[in-house]
């Protein structure tokens, strides 16, 4: 399966952050306790999920994101800038083929605009950009057959081409598809030059631990792993409602994933340091 991708393009310690409206309510000094906290448990390097989310703009002069990359600026974090994303992406991707196609291509162009609007404002020195995140998370029935990879494929190695800086997207799988098919669908779509990053399913609950387990042995090591930090008590069940994982669970599902491979941690609001300050989706 291997497209020639380095695990080692990622930090070997990154965090995820997804914004919320909810978290404007952290104030500076609160978000630079916990860049120093996520500091000292390791991690050198920050994913932004997204830069705006609808129609808000988070990286706007009185948005969040601007306080959020002052704080990990000071501690020297690399730092991934998610783009835009809207919530009813996965919804819409349950459409028929030529309107899920259609809603795709709409979401890459919003993304490309989103990218250009970015990088005129660069709130990232350049010595600390690691590069975009795509936030459209991509999972077995995005390619569930062959003319579905060659489509998939086709449009995002169509975006990637424009853009010159290193790009990523995550995806995950939802059981539709064996290890085998699973993998080798992957592969298709690394070649068009994105890096993917493979969310291990350990708090999204979407497949068994049987199938976790035979993915992750398979998946080789230049495949970065997203291990989920938090467990959803109803798999699947919209809108989402999720936990921080314990100390304990966080042991038993990091036993599945080879140590070859870079690893990252969705996400901050799920670390022991952000109680109290990072409020759970919903609370």
């Amino acid at each position: 399966m291997v497209a020639c991708q380095s695990a080692s393009s990622v930090a070997e310690k990154t965090i995820f952050y997804q914004p919320l409206n909810q978290d404007s309510v952290v104030t500076q000094q609160q978000w630079q306790q916990l860049f120093q906290a996520s500091a000292a448990a390791g991690y050198t390097s920050l994913v932004v999920q997204w830069s705006r989310y609808n129609d808000t703009d988070f990286l706007a002069e009185d948005g969040l994101l601007p306080i959020v990359l002052q704080a990990a600026a000071q501690f020297n974090f690399k730092v991934w800038l998610g783009l835009s994303v809207n919530a009813n992406y996965f919804n819409k991707m349950q459409q028929a083929k030529p309107q899920r196609q259609q809603y795709f291509r709409q979401q890459l162009a919003h993304n490309l605009l989103q990218l250009n609007r970015v990088k005129a404002l660069m709130p990232v020195n350049a010595g600390q950009f690691a590069g975009w995140y795509l936030p459209l998370e991509l999972n077995d029935t995005d390619f569930a057959t062959i003319e579905q990879q060659h489509w998939l494929s086709t449009e995002l190695a169509l975006f990637a081409r424009s853009v010159a800086d290193p790009l990523a997207i995550s995806v995950y799988s939802n059981g539709d598809l064996t290890v085998t098919d699973y993998l080798n669908a992957i592969q298709s779509l690394a070649k068009t030059g994105l890096k993917l990053w493979l969310q291990d399913g350990a708090g999204a609950g979407l497949i068994s631990q049987m199938q976790r387990q035979q993915l992750l042995t398979a998946l080789p090591c230049n495949y970065a792993v997203i291990a989920e930090h938090f467990r959803q008590p109803h798999p699947g069940a919209l809108p989402f409602r999720g936990r921080a994982a314990t100390e304990q669970e966080l042991m038993l599902a990091q036993q599945a994933i080879k140590p070859c491979h870079a690893t990252m941690a969705f996400s901050l609001r799920y670390q022991p340091f952000a109680v109290g300050i990072l409020n759970l989706p919903g609370e």
